[in-house]
């Protein structure tokens, strides 16, 4: 009787065990392969362009009848840029200027914020010069900008004009702006040019009252006039 009991317990054990191992397997399912991690894309970072720089400011006062105007004038020149500057109309072709790269520009901004409770204006003179004064060397050249589409420019016989003005007005406590921009071919250095402002005049509609009575300058004062700005190009 008890070989019957050994003999039928045999099987269990096997079954038992065959059985364990084939839920295991079940149980245990294949491993999945291993996710491919990308490496992070490195982030390139691009400096800003450079700041302008201010280069002249002024403090203009003037009185007319029992009206005192007041106002203040402040300069900035941009980097060097190299390409024709982005003027409007047939710019590059009226001037003869080549878009092959040699040319070099820049840009003085003349901002210009009335202070007075009545419309003002600026209106001044703009030549290029050398730094002692003298004229500039030849392919150098001005000229301020504007925002007409079909202006024509260098019209007056000359490719390379070295004078140029402009005129602005302002309603009271508003501001304005004009663009001088500054031009050198064939790759030319700037640093030694210098952008003469001068005969700042209050001409602004029914209120103009000729010059500036004062022209306080703070910073670019030309040194033959107190009442001019040199602003340096370098």
């Amino acid at each position: 009787m008890r070989l019957r009991r050994t003999a039928l317990l045999l099987p269990c054990a096997v079954l038992a065990t065959s059985g364990c191992a084939l839920l295991t397997a079940v149980a245990t399912p294949d491993e999945e392969p291993p996710v491919a991690v990308s490496a992070p894309t490195p982030s390139v970072h691009v400096p800003p362009p450079p700041a302008p720089v201010e280069v002249g400011a002024a403090r203009l006062s003037d009185r007319s009848g029992e009206l005192l105007f007041t106002a203040s004038v402040r300069a900035t020149r941009s980097p060097v840029s190299v390409g024709v500057p982005p003027l409007p109309g047939s710019f590059a072709a009226d001037c003869a200027l080549p878009d092959d790269g040699s040319v070099r520009s820049l840009v003085v901004e003349v901002g210009f914020a009335n202070e007075t409770f009545a419309m003002a204006g600026l209106a001044a003179a703009v030549e290029l010069t050398a730094a002692d004064g003298g004229a500039p060397r030849a392919g150098t050249a001005v000229f301020v900008g504007s925002s007409a589409p079909g202006t024509r420019w260098c019209q007056d016989g000359t490719t390379s004009p070295t004078r140029d003005g402009f005129g602005l007005s302002a309603g009271a406590g508003d501001g304005a702006s004009a663009s001088v921009h500054v031009v050198a071919r064939d790759a030319a250095p700037t640093s030694d040019l210098v952008l003469r402002i001068s005969g700042l005049r209050n001409e602004a509609g029914s209120n103009a009252t000729g010059p500036w009575d004062r022209v306080t300058v703070a910073a670019g004062a030309c040194a033959d006039d107190p009442a001019a700005l040199c602003v340096p190009l370098g």
